[in-house]
């Protein structure tokens, strides 16, 4: 189930891009846009402004079409993720209109004038990322973009937007985001307190815009005059009490890595098991999760890749070698070392070591933590902050 502020549409799509073309110049430009887009693109031409067969270069194929146009575009709004339509913004609009949810589940859809002229982004431009689309566009076609967009306008932070380039999940609702994306335009004092995830979330060479502050600690942003506060964490946070006066955004960077080992056809129930309780416990959040690591015996254990699938991290293998190289060159980090294990498979331990080897860190968040049958350490990405 998408979150709050996941688009599904985009999610059930697979980035999958839509190029439809109504008239004679509209089909020249998207059949030179679609052979330039990244990733899967279907063409969706007009059958009277097909190119003529002899003119089609290997492998150029497109959609063919019979008027009227709206059954073309109600199947692409359905089944792709981003739109361009080589149509005026007034007839998009009419199109569209019937087929409009909200901005959480619209896919991305960017107008193209007749002329090449201007590229607007028309719907989803934040959220089903119609403004980035729109720049994509104007790029390949020479062409203006139009982006209407307050926070792009004003060249500041996008609330909704912060960290997605690294994949962090925003925890809010739609109205608590609405509520602080008005405060940013607006000027009004915005406080950000990060205390995971990667840090290049705002362009370097660009200056935060005045009226947002980092704080070096909760403790200081709670105690501010902030408007809004926005947490970047891979904690569950006490932050109801504690930022009970400001609108809080809360975001969930991929920062955590959980190093398992288990007995063999250990199930996968047993492993979710002692997953979400190690986190629980600890005060992690389980949608920081950002990869699972266990030993290269473990390859093709049912539960460890069934555990990996179910929360959409890489599962990820360890020699012997490796494994045991840290209790060398890191013993500081590791609290326990089994004879058992080294006299069975040949490791002195799985779950801590890999845990080190996978995030880059040199120390572990939760230490060895067991069942009868499985074993599980936590340690937080090197890249991210502290």
């Amino acid at each position: 189930m998408a979150t709050p502020n996941e688009n599904p549409q985009t999610t059930a799509a697979n980035g999958r891009t839509a190029v439809i073309a109504l008239t004679r110049n509209g089909a020249r430009m998207a059949r030179k846009l679609a052979s330039s887009l990244d990733g899967e693109v279907t063409l969706f031409l007009d059958r009277r402004f097909d190119k003529e067969r002899e003119e089609r270069e290997e492998g150029d194929s497109a959609e063919l079409f019979d008027l009227p146009l709206r059954p073309v575009v109600e199947r692409a709004f359905a089944g792709y993720s981003r739109l361009v339509l080589f149509l005026s913004a007034g007839a998009s609009i009419r199109l569209l209109a019937p087929l409009l949810q909200s901005k959480q589940a619209d896919p991305a859809v960017v107008c193209v004038d007749d002329a090449g002229s201007f590229c607007v982004s028309l719907i989803s431009g934040h959220v089903g990322g119609a403004d980035r689309l729109a720049q994509e566009v104007s790029r390949h076609l020479d062409a203006t973009p139009v982006i209407t967009s307050a926070s792009h306008a004003s060249g500041t932070l996008a609330v909704d937007l912060m960290g997605r380039d690294f994949g962090w999940r925003l925890v809010a609702d739609s109205t608590t985001v609405t509520r602080a994306s008005a405060c940013v335009i607006n000027g009004q004092p915005i406080g950000i307190w990060q205390g995971a995830g990667e840090p290049g979330w705002w362009p370097h060479e660009t200056p935060l815009p005045e009226n947002i502050t980092v704080y070096p600690t909760l403790e200081d942003l709670a105690a501010s005059a902030c408007a809004v506060a926005l947490i970047v964490t891979d904690r569950l946070e006490p932050l109801d009490t504690l930022l009970a006066d400001k609108i809080t955004v809360v975001y969930r960077p991929r920062s955590l890595i959980a190093g398992m080992g288990c007995r063999r056809g250990v199930p996968v129930a047993e492993l979710e098991a002692l997953l979400s309780k190690t986190f629980q416990e600890s005060g992690l959040a389980l949608e920081c999760l950002a990869g699972i690591a266990t030993a290269e015996i473990k390859r093709g254990e049912p539960g460890l890749e069934q555990l990996a699938e179910r929360h959409g991290v890489p599962l990820t293998f360890f020699s012997a070698n490796d494994l045991n190289e840290v209790f060398e060159t890191n013993p500081d980090a590791i609290t326990s070392k089994s004879d058992r294990a080294h006299s069975l498979v040949g490791v002195w331990g799985v779950a801590e070591p890999s845990a080190l080897l996978t995030s880059g860190a040199e120390e572990l968040l939760v230490t060895r933590q067991n069942t009868k049958r499985a074993t599980i350490a936590v340690a937080r990405k090197q890249s991210t902050a502290n």
